[in-house]
Parts: structure tokens; sequence; C-alpha cells
């Protein structure tokens, strides 16, 4: 029997089927035209250079200023017309073209509640406009 084990460990290992440490690469998507990303669980997450090259950058924050996961997210343009939704967090990167828009973003507290934040993003200008939407409603 054990002259099985060296061949399919192997064999394991040949074919990635081992667990590896993670590069924590969280992935650029995009959504109608706007490139985005959900980040910032995780140092290396936050310092990944390629997050400099978005025009905005929302942190989701609770009341205690602790990171929020899974926040419902809408962003729409001066017209009023939504242009990019999502449900991520703590960090959502946007590729937004130059304009002004307004951010609705919802978070739950522990009983599932929702609790709304409003805010407005000017982009442009070749510098990234960084936001913290916080949830006073949301312990933590």
């Amino acid at each position: 029997m054990s002259r099985w084990i060296a061949p399919i460990l192997a064999a394991f290992v040949a074919t990635g089927a081992v667990a590896q440490t993670s590069d924590s690469s969280d992935p650029i998507q995009t959504q109608d035209g706007i490139r985005y990303a959900c980040t910032g669980v995780g140092a290396s997450s936050r310092e990944d250079p390629r997050w400099q090259a978005f025009a905005a950058k929302l942190v989701f924050a609770a009341k205690n200023g602790g990171y929020l996961h899974d926040v419902t997210t809408r962003v729409t343009n001066a017209e009023g017309k939504t242009v990019f939704s999502t449900t991520c967090g703590p960090w959502l990167l946007l590729d937004l073209p130059a304009g002004r828009y307004d951010v609705t973003a919802t978070a739950r507290d522990d009983s599932g509640q929702g609790h709304d934040s409003r805010a407005t993003l000017s982009v442009g200008g070749g510098k990234q406009t960084e936001t913290i939407i916080r949830f006073p409603g949301v312990p933590g």
C-alpha cells in the first residue's frame, strides 16, 4: 500500500491539487464598460499597486471605524442614471469617467437591518478620489 503514496502525492503536486499560499490577487472586473475591483481584505491586498490606477476608491466603515463587507452600492451619474452597482467591500475601486456621481450604499447590521449612507464623488483631475462611507447605525 505504501508504494502508492509517493506516486499519488507526486500527481497532486504536479497538478497543483495541494493547497498553496494565496497570492491575494483580487481580480479586476468590468461591468458595463466600467473597470472595478472589490478588495481591502488583508494587508497584501490593500497594498496592491494596481489600485492606484483607479479613479475612485470607496471605503466602507462601521461606527467603530472597522471595515464592512457585503455593502450594496449603487452609483448614479449627474443625470440620475445608474451607471454601476454591486455588493462588495471593504474597498470598492472604480474606474469612472471624469464627472460627478452620487453613491448610495447599504450595509446590514447583525440583526440584518439595512442602513443607508450616501456620498457624492467628483472624479477627474488625474488623482484618485478616496471617499470613506460611514455607517453610524452599524456597530462593527
